[in-house]
């Protein structure tokens, strides 16, 4: 059988027992209650341990990263969800664009499937992650499937300006200084290099309670980009992703017309700075496009795993 976590429930579930050492009945039954209702575990998970204020930077923040494995079901769902597999497609489009195989850094792609899918693209990608539960399933994952992605843990394992493509997405919002964090993924990119980035600050919505309050100033903004040095150069409409690239040595750089859809819905997005419920149409979209594992857990999900859960 074709190893494929993101196609089999099965597989993904006994990868996720392997790095928990939860029982895989459980861990099927935490996945199929996050596919119908997505952001439930982290933020039922962060709710029982009482540990903190939502949406605020913090040692209980650090403290429920290093301890909870709620994301690994919240990244294994979202990862299998269409819009996300939509995004990698159009991403892979785009950087094919440049008409030969890239230097490719992922950052923050938790479990890896967005790295797995560069590569299998043809493309040289290293991984970045902080150690924990996610990158270890992503090492056991490229194992398995026979990727050679190097894996780095420490941001001073990244060599600077040796990357032709950066990819970050949903991470910003989550860092307690994205504009710090932002100009240190300028200095990864050579001259000419592209970031794809998508941030959803706005999203500050009881489903996900790590998303930082003080980072909503940045949505719909391209600043937190244009002061590291990077100019927009394409994206999709939705900022879903927007593309931003280092000049080149000559100070050239190459937009193209789809910058100006983005700055037109850049008004929309402002609205995330002073109220989130307006965004709740994209907590539904997200859970209408959650897309079913080719073999789902044959009984429906038991009183026993809701209450794991935190229901």
């Amino acid at each position: 059988m074709v190893f494929d976590p993101l196609r089999n429930a099965q597989q993904m579930g006994e990868l996720i027992a392997e790095v928990t050492a939860e029982p895989l009945s459980l861990v099927l039954e935490k996945l199929e209650h996050e596919r119908q209702h997505p952001g439930r575990t982290v933020a039922d998970d962060f709710a029982a341990r009482g540990g903190g204020p939502r949406y605020v930077w913090g040692k209980h923040l650090e403290a429920f990263y290093g301890s909870t494995s709620a994301f690994l079901y919240e990244l294994a769902v979202w990862s299998r969800n269409s819009a996300k597999a939509q995004l990698r497609r159009w991403t892979v489009r785009h950087m094919s664009r440049r008409g030969e195989p890239l230097d490719v850094l992922g950052i923050g792609d938790g479990m890896g499937f967005d790295c797995l899918h560069l590569a299998q693209k043809g493309h040289r990608v290293t991984y970045f992650e902080l150690a924990g539960l996610s990158e270890r399933f992503a090492r056991k994952m490229f194992e398995r499937k026979g990727a050679k992605i190097p894996v780095l843990t420490e941001p001073s394992e990244i060599p600077h300006e040796a990357f032709d493509a950066v990819i970050c997405f949903d991470v910003l919002e989550h860092v307690p200084d994205p504009p710090a964090m932002v100009k240190q993924i300028a200095s990864y990119l050579r001259p000419g290099g592209r970031l794809y980035v998508s941030a959803p600050f706005f999203m500050l919505l009881p489903w996900y309670p790590t998303h930082l309050r003080g980072n909503r100033r940045f949505s719909g903004s391209l600043r937190l980009y244009q002061e590291a040095g990077l100019r927009l150069v394409g994206g999709r409409f939705t900022w879903f992703p927007v593309v931003v690239e280092k000049p080149a040595a000559d100070g050239s750089s190459h937009a193209s017309g789809w910058t100006i859809p983005i700055r037109l819905t850049a008004p929309i997005l402002w609205v995330g700075r002073v109220a989130a419920w307006p965004f709740f149409p994209v907590h539904l979209l997200r859970r209408i496009s959650n897309r079913r594992f080719e073999s789902e857990p044959s009984r429906p999900l038991a009183r026993s795993g809701a209450e794991a859960v935190g229901k």
